[in-house]
């Protein structure tokens, strides 16, 4: 009985790896340069994968693993990564223009340069990452975690910030034209020679509001 229990456990796993490969391009392996584009990678594990200049357009890649993975330059516009583990990976220079990022884990991932343009990032998990001169302009921060979170000279224009957390974030230098930032938290943020909402340049040492 329990060799009969075996079997049909592994002929189960069988057909959802099955089920798995043929909703994936034949291309899209964890590799570099993938090419995984519309691809169907829902829940994938690849865990400190080495995915630079993969191209995830449009994938599905809600609740996908990537803790830790290297997508330095990679392609994800148009991509869902709801839900999607992102602790410290390496997205240096990738485009997510449009991408869904809403509950991602994004804590102490490396953004800089990352063109988040139009992304979803309500309720996303982005404290202690580094999004030095990241493209965030017309992004959904609603609700996000950014305490701690690296904001120099990134472009922050339009986006919506409402009830954000952003204690002790680095916004030096950062514009925030136009954005909206009701309920917004910014408790020991640094704001040095930030562009404000309004236009306004703030002045040294701005710690927490526009001076």
């Amino acid at each position: 009985m329990n060799a009969i229990k075996t079997l049909s456990i592994l002929a189960v796993i069988g057909c959802a790896g099955a089920v798995v490969a043929e909703e994936a391009p034949l291309t899209c392996q964890p590799q570099a340069a993938a090419q995984c584009a519309g691809g169907k990678l829902v829940r994938v594990d690849w865990r400190d994968a080495q995915l630079e200049g993969a191209d995830f357009r449009n994938a599905n890649l809600e609740s996908a693993n990537l803790t830790g993975a290297n997508l330095r330059g990679a392609d994800l516009r148009g991509a869902n990564l709801q839900f999607a583990r992102l602790s410290e990976s390496d997205l240096a220079g990738a485009n997510l223009e449009g991408a869904d990022l809403r509950w991602a884990d994004l804590e102490r991932a490396n953004l800089v340069g990352a063109r988040l343009t139009n992304a979803r990032l309500a309720k996303a998990d982005l404290e202690e990452a580094d999004l030095t001169r990241a493209a965030l302009d017309g992004a959904d921060l609603t609700r996000a975690d950014l305490v701690n979170t690296d904001l120099q000279h990134a472009d922050l224009r339009q986006a919506k910030l409402d009830g954000a957390y952003m204690s002790y974030t680095n916004l030096k230098a950062a514009n925030l034209s136009g954005a909206s930032m009701q309920r917004t938290r910014l408790i020991g943020a640094r704001l040095n020679q930030t562009t404000w909402v309004d236009g306004r340049v703030c002045q040294a040492p701005s710690i927490g509001s526009c001076e």
